[in-house]
């Protein structure tokens, strides 16, 4: 009798599998913001026929009323609903332009675009109030104003945090062709974008809170499983001020570098 139950239970379990149901998310409407979320679904004729100085022009005029770092850039996925009922409707900017989107650090006010992704995108349903219609996003993204463009010059973000990371020469080798140029034992290895260090300057005499371990702070970061992800890396250094800090017997040298890459 009880193998004769158990082979019952058994056949409801093949006949009848189980399916998990996804949770569904949370929603969250955002007002537009004619300088913050900008859109090319609202504004169809965004950037069009414009040339590049028009678009800093723009760029510069839209720094000047968020007075932030970046804005908005989305689309819709194509279709406008109508007849929803939010119970609140939120200010984008004001949601996302505090320290919890900002990258790691005391002074930086560059939104992360992965803190986006985990803490807004990929949490939440989000929609856009435009007047009666509701747009749903099927990309949304963080663009940073700089480096931006005034004449010849490119201006880069001004505000960074620090880094300091100690030369390991185990897991960072200097390249043999050029001594500026420093590549990580993982550099090249995922693609056909190379990640490196380019030298920028040596410095002396510098008070630094805490060395980092870079084959440890790499390995350990998002931009590496099983192989490093080297232009996201890139992309990320590049809201940082860089040193490797080179511990010799007569003194320590702190070279200034930035994040650079080679395509291969």
């Amino acid at each position: 009798m009880k193998k004769h139950i158990n082979y019952v239970i058994i056949t409801l379990f093949i006949v009848f599998p189980i399916t998990l149901i996804a949770q569904k998310k949370d929603s969250l409407f955002f007002a537009i913001d004619k300088y913050y979320t900008i859109s090319p679904t609202i504004e169809h004729n965004f950037y069009k026929n414009l040339t590049y100085p028009e678009v800093v022009k723009n760029q510069k005029n839209q720094m000047a009323h968020t007075k932030t770092n970046g804005n908005i850039f989305f689309i819709g996925n194509g279709i406008l609903l109508k007849g929803l009922k939010p119970k609140k409707i939120l200010s984008l900017k004001d949601y996302i332009e505090n320290r919890k989107f900002y990258h790691d650090g005391k002074y930086n006010k560059i939104v992360d675009p992965w803190k986006l992704k985990d803490s807004l995108t990929d949490k939440y349903e989000v929609f856009f109030v435009n007047g009666e219609e509701f747009i749903q996003p099927r990309i949304l993204e963080y663009y940073s104003y700089y480096p931006l463009k005034d004449g010849d010059r490119s201006i880069t973000n001004p505000i960074k945090d620090t880094l300091y990371f100690n030369l390991d020469n185990n897991y960072i080798t200097q390249s043999e062709h050029d001594t500026d140029i420093y590549y990580l034992e993982d550099s090249g290895k995922s693609g056909d974008v190379t990640f490196l260090f380019r030298k920028m300057k040596l410095v002396k005499n510098i008070k630094y809170d805490k060395l980092l371990d870079v084959k440890k702070f790499i390995r350990s970061s998002r931009f590496y499983k099983y192989e490093l992800k080297d232009f996201d890396l890139m992309n990320y250094l590049n809201n940082y001020v860089i040193y490797l800090v080179d511990k010799k017997e007569e003194e320590i040298e702190y070279i200034e570098v930035i994040s650079s890459s080679a395509i291969e």
